[in-house]
């Protein structure tokens, strides 16, 4: 009797450490919940009236600035939205606001989040938005004024070489007068001249398989396109050449057109913003 006792003992003694092990190897293997990210202070003031309708952002020694600022940029912003996806009262455009806001310091184990600063601001505006002007929103599909990517009469699209298929390789690239990439499908260049234009853009061109796309037109900037001209060697740019539009680029370059529509589209509806903000 005395034998079984000690047999139990020592049964749930391993039980038990196997017990504590299992809940340590369970608790280090549950993934860690994501940092939330806030402006450490952040100071909101109505902006001067008699300043002129010019606003700015700046980011230096630690800290965020807004400057006569819409309300309605606060919220593209912390909703990383488009103008045109975005369904909001009206005096958003003539509210306007200064901020400055004090950054988070971020860490070694933080490099995700450093890799993107713009990501990491927005989404500390956002909590800024819901903390001090009550913010609320609501996502749903509607019809929004976009364009459909269509064949003009000569397409000129260069095909990947069989070995950018045969080997994967892709690559893609866009600025504000350019959109490029390697292997590229059509999807995903309507996709790219859409985020360039800041209007949805779908491909309506029935045309399969990857391409290799350059398109680049004039900037509307002078110092811009000056800046060009001087590094035209070094990129090998012809800028004189360069056509003014995005319109007469996409004929000339590449023997395509766009023609406005109605595009489905994810739109966020504002439900509640309140039209000034909690104390500082």
């Amino acid at each position: 009797m005395r034998g079984m006792v000690l047999v139990n003992s020592a049964m749930w003694l391993v039980l038990a450490v196997v017990g504590a092990l299992s809940t340590s190897i369970s608790t280090a293997q549950q993934p860690q919940p994501a940092k939330s990210w806030r402006f450490e202070v952040a100071a909101i003031k109505p902006s001067n009236p008699k300043l002129e309708a010019n606003s700015g952002t700046s980011t230096r020694g630690g800290l965020f600035q807004m400057t006569n600022t819409p309300l309605k940029q606060w919220v593209e912003m912390g909703l990383s939205v488009k103008d045109y996806a975005l369904k909001a009262p009206s005096w958003l455009d003539t509210s306007r606001f200064d901020l400055n806001a004090k950054l988070p310091a971020i860490g070694p184990g933080d490099q995700k989040a450093a890799a993107n600063q713009n990501l990491l601001k927005a989404e500390m505006m956002k909590a800024l938005l819901v903390e001090r002007f009550g913010l609320k929103w609501h996502e749903e599909m509607q019809s929004v004024s976009g364009f459909e990517l269509v064949p003009d009469k000569k397409v000129l699209l260069k095909p990947a070489s069989l070995q950018e298929r045969l080997e994967g390789t892709h690559g893609s690239s866009s600025g504000p007068t350019l959109v490029g990439g390697t292997n590229m499908p059509m999807s995903e260049f309507a996709g790219l001249l859409g985020q360039v234009l800041g209007r949805p853009v779908v491909d309506a061109t029935h045309i399969s398989g990857g391409y290799d796309i350059k398109l680049m037109w004039l900037p509307d900037n002078e110092a811009t396109v000056a800046e060009w001209k001087r590094n035209e060697k070094q990129y090998g740019m012809d800028v004189d050449n360069l056509p003014s539009s995005v319109t007469t680029a996409l004929h000339e370059q590449l023997g395509l057109r766009l023609q406005s529509t109605k595009v489905p589209s994810k739109v966020i509806v504002v439900d509640q913003i309140n039209r000034q903000p909690t104390e500082n």
